[in-house]
């Protein structure tokens, strides 16, 4: 099945007051929805100093099929990164591990927070 017959689990959007492209993952990310969220990623980049939110905070389970198009998409959009920070709850010790893997193979630094809470504001990123 793809993206037109199911809704995705991932949700994108940039907060005005200060840019923050923020991705939210709830449910498992299928196969399909990985090239989706990485064009929306794409479309709301800037040129230079993005600072971008991964929310993996309501995400359930693992799918390994989003590491390599991931990684791809960091080395290729790496110089217009300002600081990417992903959410995780802290029970997530395996998003922990593939996050610094990802880090480590592009050379993208990457803050992990495993201390927000669900209501967390923006701007305190």
């Amino acid at each position: 099945m793809g993206g037109a017959t199911q809704k995705a689990n991932w949700g994108i959007s940039k907060v005005a007051a200060t840019g923050t492209i923020w991705l939210r993952f709830s449910g498992p990310t299928r196969t399909w929805e990985i090239p989706e969220f990485i064009n929306a990623l794409s479309e709301m980049m800037p040129k230079e100093d993005a600072n971008i939110v991964f929310d993996l905070r309501e995400l359930v389970g693992h799918n390994p099929e989003t590491k390599e198009p991931l990684k791809v998409w960091l080395r290729e959009n790496k110089a217009r990164i300002g600081q990417i920070t992903v959410l995780l709850p802290k029970s997530q010790i395996i998003h922990k591990m593939i996050v610094a893997v990802i880090a480590l193979a592009t050379g993208v630094r990457i803050r992990v927070r495993g201390d927000m809470s669900e209501d967390v504001s923006v701007v305190n990123l």
